[in-house]
């Protein structure tokens, strides 16, 4: 008797995102075991992620080898996209970086690390950095000089800066990193002591497993978050209706022991929640400042060794991150590794868990995501997610499942065919992949994606409509292949090229054997 074929299929694959922790063969299907330049698109299905090109370079074009920069709005409405290198500071002006004026006058700061951390308060920007003279831009004068300059006493040489609830607040100097200094109200540049409500809270007698050292501030619903290494500490005052926080009647709400911050620059406030890199991976705060509880979300619950891994081999002032609204992700940029973890917010996932991709060969230094667009600062100027390309080069989108066994862990499997639903441009080609038992050779079958009048199908019927333009076609292909296993896998691979593609449905046709 001719055993019958069986199917498997797998909507919406890599719905829930990356798995390198639990045990493959109990995992859902819609789990992925590699997930490569890809995202979770709108209609929650896997598709490779956008390119990027250069938005705004030097006249001629020069290495300038940018570390950082903050998008600051005028009281005018008018913006200014700052940038910076280790030694200079530029301003983006259309398609061009144009330098700006460092004054420099006392002449305490020699320019040789961009680490800065920028901040804006009442028509003026601010940056920071541990050891430096914090630096102060008026779009009056358009230059950046020493706050000193001011007139207003000097700041704390600190590494770390928050503009929030009307004043600046900074911490982490190289003599002191557990005390958190603050600026008078409505003027950054005033820092005189005893003058208007200027004042400093160390965080020693708060602390009571140990000392600590603050890595970072946070704001979120009218409360001040000081991020330690070890510890998360939430102030917060008593005043009612207030407007502002008034550092005079602030007082401790809450010590989050035993969990903490590792880079400054990870912290990243969404709107509803701060997320931010601890030891054991990123975490997410909101829930537990609403209701203490509820425990502190591991966002980066089913990739946890790996990603805590590679996270041990960076140079912690160096990771960045970004969120983003319009595109619903949280970005984490590992730059030894050049990867780029992408931890999709739209959705969490039954284990408070996000979805999670992963972009490789990236060398961009410092993130930044705002009014629909997102921007990224590299070798040679500011760039910006677009296009499918990689500064007109390609990469390559890979997508494996895990292994499966059709709950029938006892027999083998005989591959008889792979069924795909795909949606991307016409022409685009890609390869599928069939592996069984764990084995690392795979079976490949190479694909294109019919070339054709891309109206037969609407965009916005696949939910895709704020992510892909005209030009695209969903095709259901099915093709012979072969394999035996008990286990299953099945990969996808597509060299990104100016075209996009999105896997909507996988099919896997199989019989009932055995091996001879």
């Amino acid at each position: 008797m001719v055993a019958p074929l069986r199917t498997a299929s797998i909507t919406s694959p890599a719905f829930y995102g990356l798995n390198t922790t639990d045990s493959e063969v109990t995992l859902d299907p819609k789990f992925a075991r590699f997930a490569e330049n890809c995202v979770i698109d709108e209609g929650g299905r896997i598709a490779s992620r956008k390119g990027w090109q250069y938005v705004a370079q030097t006249d001629p074009v020069s290495t300038v080898n940018l570390k950082g920069m903050h998008r600051f709005v005028d009281i005018d409405g008018q913006e200014y996209f700052g940038a910076w290198s280790d030694t200079a500071f530029y301003i983006k002006d259309g398609g061009d970086l144009d330098p700006v004026t460092y004054t420099n006058t006392p002449a305490v700061n020699t320019l040789a690390d961009g680490n800065w951390q920028a901040a804006t308060l009442n028509d003026a920007a601010y940056l920071f950095q541990r050891g430096y003279e914090p630096i102060y831009f008026s779009p009056t004068s358009g230059t950046l000089d020493d706050i000193t300059t001011q007139g207003k006493g000097t700041p704390p040489q600190a590494n770390t800066v928050l503009s929030a609830y009307g004043r600046i607040w900074c911490a982490d100097t190289p003599t002191n990193k557990t005390t958190v200094y603050w600026s008078d109200l409505l003027d950054g540049a005033e820092w005189r002591s005893g003058t208007g409500t200027v004042g400093s809270l160390d965080i020693s007698g708060i602390l009571v497993y140990g000392n600590d050292e603050i890595v970072g501030l946070g704001a979120h619903n009218g409360r001040l978050i000081i991020f330690c290494k070890n510890n998360i500490i939430i102030m917060d005052d008593q005043s009612a209706g207030k407007q502002y926080l008034d550092p005079a009647d602030m007082s401790l709400i809450e010590v989050i022991n035993g969990v903490g911050c590792i880079a400054r620059d990870s912290i990243v406030n969404t709107g509803t929640d701060i997320l931010f890199l601890s030891e054991s991976g990123v975490r997410s705060l909101g829930r537990t400042i609403q209701e203490k509880s509820q425990p502190m979300r591991d966002i980066s619950r089913n990739i946890r060794k790996t990603f805590v891994a590679e996270v041990s081999r960076e140079d912690k002032d160096l990771i960045k991150a970004t969120y983003s609204d319009h595109f619903g992700f949280y970005l984490l940029s590992l730059p030894t590794d050049k990867t780029v973890y992408c931890f999709d917010t739209k959705e969490a996932l039954p284990n408070g868990s996000a979805r999670v991709t992963r972009w490789n060969g990236l060398d961009h230094t410092s993130w930044l995501a705002f009014d629909g667009q997102m921007y990224m600062t590299n070798t040679q100027g500011i760039a910006q997610y677009y296009g499918y390309q990689d500064n007109g080069s390609s990469y390559q989108m890979q997508y494996y499942t895990n292994y499966f066994d059709f709950q029938m862990s006892n027999m083998v499997k005989i591959v008889k065919n792979i069924g795909a639903t795909v949606f991307g441009a016409t022409g685009q080609q890609f390869v599928a992949k069939v592996g069984t038992d764990y084995k690392d050779n795979y079976t490949s079958y190479s694909l294109t994606i019919a070339q054709g009048t891309p109206a037969e199908y609407n965009i916005a019927e696949y939910n895709t409509t704020a992510e892909y333009s005209s030009g695209a076609m969903v095709e259901n292909i099915r093709i012979p292949a072969g394999g035996s296993g008990f286990v299953i896998q099945l990969g996808f691979e597509s060299t990104i090229n100016g075209g996009f593609l999105s896997i909507q449905q996988i099919d896997l046709y199989v019989k009932q054997g055995r091996l001879n």
